[in-house]
């Protein structure tokens, strides 16, 4: 198939030669006919200069014709073969392991523009997929040793000693613990690669605010019972349109930060409503709050803050909320005092 389409190429490429020069001579010969017409040609003068003269005037026409249309074909040759030449090169560019090509597709022929626009969006697709495998490469590599280093150590202690039941549980509830936080860790980089990569929401449509909420609440339930926390929900029906999946992942990530640095038997107060062309959910905790320095980073890959509740979670948790909702056009504002709890405020276009 590869061979006909290039035969058929020069073909192509034969015949639109044979039909300019053909074209030219006939032009020639016309501009003849015409100044015969006008009385500065008369046939009766071919008499008068010899057959090889006349010979030499139909060579001459003819050559002429030939290099006339050599060079009008050469001159729209250029039109196809210089953007064929730059597809060329930048496809020499992505075999090298380049893909942040792109070539113009401000082309008069109606195919070759569309296979520059598909060239350019397959370079844009390959570059995405590579920089999210670099991503996930770099950020994983970046987290993942301390916990790996904490399963080998004391597995490798169950292993070469004798242990008695009391730390054989302790170690082993480590264990547990750093490759329950691998898992996690893994899962967050790639979901945030992922969203790094992305423009736009996909899978949109209109679900209720308070009733998701409410939802995350059930999930999280076992953790802010284990401490004991009251919740004071003021919930309006509320609705928007957008992914209902990633909006999950923010009410999980900001009430689950509201459960984990709030003090035992301490209050988590939630509200949603409408504000103008916005939903306003507001989040609020009384438990240790964070200063100014921390809150400033707090949206930071792998920022974890200081301090002992620094060591739990992987520091991709607000990052992840952050960028939903860039997607979504929203905001989220973070007030917090340190020993005063934390508030925060999410702003949804509805």
């Amino acid at each position: 198939m590869r061979r006909f389409r290039v035969r058929t190429l020069k073909l192509r490429l034969i015949i639109s030669i044979f039909v300019i020069i053909t074209s030219v001579y006939v032009l020639v010969a016309m501009m003849a006919f015409l100044a015969h017409y006008a009385g500065l040609f008369k046939p009766d003068n071919l008499y008068y200069m010899g057959t090889w003269s006349v010979l030499l005037l139909v060579v001459t026409f003819f050559f002429a014709s030939v290099v006339i249309g050599l060079l009008v074909f050469y001159r729209f040759s250029e039109l196809f073969l210089d953007p064929m030449k730059e597809l060329a090169v930048a496809l020499k560019e992505v075999e090298k392991g380049n893909y942040n090509v792109e070539v113009s597709t401000n082309v008069q022929n109606r195919e070759l523009r569309s296979a520059m626009k598909q060239f350019n969006r397959m370079a844009k697709e390959i570059s995405s997929v590579e920089m999210l495998k670099k991503d996930f490469i770099s950020y994983f590599s970046h987290e993942f040793k301390t916990p790996i280093t904490s399963i080998h150590g004391f597995s490798k202690q169950m292993k070469d000693h004798q242990l008695d039941p009391e730390k054989q549980i302790e170690y082993a509830d480590i264990i547990y613990t750093e490759s329950e936080r691998l898992i996690n860790m893994s899962s967050n980089v790639l979901m945030l690669t992922k969203l790094e990569h992305q423009t736009k929401l996909v899978d949109k449509n209109t679900f209720q605010v308070d009733e998701q909420i409410r939802r995350s609440l059930l999930v999280l339930e076992k953790k802010w019972t284990a401490k004991d926390l009251e919740l004071d929900l003021d919930l309006d029906e509320v609705s928007v349109h957008s992914s209902e999946e990633l909006m999950a992942q923010i009410w999980l990530n900001v009430i689950g930060n509201a459960i984990h640095y709030s003090n035992d038997g301490g209050i988590i107060s939630i509200t949603a409503k409408y504000d103008g062309d916005f939903v306003k959910v507001r989040i609020c905790d009384s438990g240790m709050g964070m200063p100014d320095k921390v809150r400033e980073r707090i949206f930071e890959k792998f920022y974890r803050g200081e301090g002992v509740a620094a060591k739990n979670g992987n520091g991709l948790g607000m990052a992840i909320v952050k960028r939903i909702i860039d997607l979504c056009e929203g905001k989220i504002i973070i007030k917090s005092q340190k020993g005063k709890g934390t508030t925060v405020v999410v702003y949804l276009p509805r």
